[in-house]
């Protein structure tokens, strides 16, 4: 099983953006769009083990990676980990033991992902990511404005991380990943932050 960190992470995301990019003649004009964009990129708003993009990609990359997109509260969610097993219940007063073979019920996630196409709602994103327990955090988010959007947003998410901490410290192994996105030059650019456990930038 391989750990996948912030710069692992980093680099096969910009392999998935340029092969995304050349199979997707027309990104440009689903770029445009916050809905056909999601659904392009991301795989749509529904639960489901199929049919993302991204999940597909980092899955077939990363040998015995799983994936759910709408796991829970989160857009994406990848793990390594075997799923919970024999957990008992009552079945007609007899102990028995629920079957999670083929659902997706990891004992821990590997990384979770949110994407936020309005970077002025991401630090709602930010906030979420900061409450679940996973090594790799990452948020993507789009900034088209203002180059000092950019500083802003990893300001936020430093404030947030760091609030986060006061009462219950996140796992000090922990990285968060903050990835913005834009289209200059009809090109599709990925800006990268990291942060350590504490949102101290790496």
């Amino acid at each position: 099983m391989t750990r996948i960190n912030a710069d692992i992470f980093i680099s096969s995301w910009v392999e998935f953006s340029q092969k995304f990019t050349t199979e997707n003649l027309d990104w440009l004009e689903l770029y445009e769009s916050n809905h056909c964009w999601s659904e392009k990129f991301l795989g749509g708003k529904r639960s489901s083990s199929d049919n993302s993009p991204i999940g597909k990609f980092f899955a077939d990359k990363f040998q015995g990676l799983r994936y759910r997109m709408e796991d829970g509260s989160f857009d994406l969610a990848f793990s390594f980990a075997d799923n919970y097993k024999k957990i008992p219940y009552l079945n007609r007063n007899e102990i028995s033991n629920f079957d999670l073979e083929n659902q997706f019920y990891p004992s821990s996630y590997d990384i979770l992902l949110e994407i936020e196409n309005e970077c002025v709602c991401a630090w709602q994103e930010m906030t979420k990511l900061t409450w679940a327990r996973c090594p790799l955090k990452v948020l993507v988010t789009y900034n088209n404005k203002w180059s000092n959007e950019n500083e802003m947003l990893a300001q936020s998410f430093t404030t947030i991380i760091s609030q986060s901490n006061t009462d219950f410290k996140d796992n000090q192994e922990t990285e968060y990943l903050l990835i913005i996105g834009n289209n200059a030059d009809k090109k599709l650019n990925w800006t990268f932050y990291k942060f350590d456990s504490n949102g101290n930038r790496k």
